[in-house]
């Protein structure tokens, strides 16, 4: 069997399992449109690939139903019932202003430039955060922003940077890391360290086109730049649309780029 012919016949074993949700497969990702106690929509991430892993080491012998029940119940139960469970599951994803749902329940979001922001999210269920949630687990937002930041430092540590050399120059890299939502790695301090070391510059811009993907290079690196607009290009239209723009960090912080990919 093949990984399309694994996750096709697991998806429609969680359809069989949990006819409330319809699931949908999007690029790498299985995604479970549920719907809340209120009524409401909301997307679940799934993770199969370690349900694949488990199907590879073990053959016939995998338990699919048993590991896809277990699934089912991280879709009934979502958010952790309390702040001691919660807090090193919190991390933050840059997300769009205009992305944001316009409801009483909107989550918790921080501007960064522009329209580019971040908002909390618990990775685990990757649902977003909003006061109401922190008014239950009785935490300040403070606490939880500090959580989440703590939380993308800790992965940051188990992340691999691989750089883009011309000539034995390095001219960009990105970062892979087992862990979605790449392009927040761009809030950290340690980010931009390792940027002005790598490229041996104070001036960085960064491509984002989707929260899976991010590359940094030199602001002065024209000619890297134009070689880079196809793979841009493709990347923004594979789903978790970001942004165009091209992000300049420096000494005074970040500045959405006029530049357009």
């Amino acid at each position: 069997m093949t990984r399309d012919e694994f996750e096709s016949t697991a998806l429609q074993r969680l359809q069989d399992l949990y006819p409330r949700a319809r699931f949908l497969k999007a690029g790498q990702l299985e995604i479970a449109i549920v719907r809340t106690p209120s009524g409401r929509p909301a997307s679940h991430r799934l993770r199969l690939a370690r349900a694949w892993a488990a199907f590879c080491q073990n053959g016939s012998g995998f338990d699919l139903d048993g590991y896809l029940s277990r699934v089912i119940r991280t879709i009934e139960h979502r958010v952790p019932p309390d702040w001691a469970t919660a807090r090193r599951m919190i991390f933050p994803r840059l997300v769009t202003r205009d992305s944001l749902p316009q409801t009483p329940q909107t989550p918790l979001f921080y501007p960064l430039t522009g329209e580019l922001g971040y908002l909390l999210i618990c990775e685990e269920y990757d649902v977003c955060l909003t006061e109401q949630q922190l008014e239950s687990w009785q935490c300040a937002e403070e606490c939880a922003l500090a959580a989440a930041m703590d939380n993308l430092s800790r992965l940051w540590q188990a992340a691999t940077i691989v750089a883009l050399t011309v000539q034995d120059v390095v001219r960009a890299f990105h970062v892979e890391v087992a862990h979605g939502h790449k392009a927040a790695f761009v809030l950290l301090p340690q980010f931009y360290e390792r940027a002005t070391e790598l490229l041996n510059t104070t001036q960085v811009f960064v491509a984002m086109p989707n929260r899976n993907f991010l590359v940094a290079f030199s602001a002065e690196d024209e000619d890297f730049r134009e070689i880079l607009q196809p793979i841009l290009r493709k990347e923004l239209n594979t789903g978790l649309p970001l942004t165009g723009s091209l992000l300049l960090i420096d000494q005074d912080g970040y500045e959405e780029s006029t530049l357009i990919l």
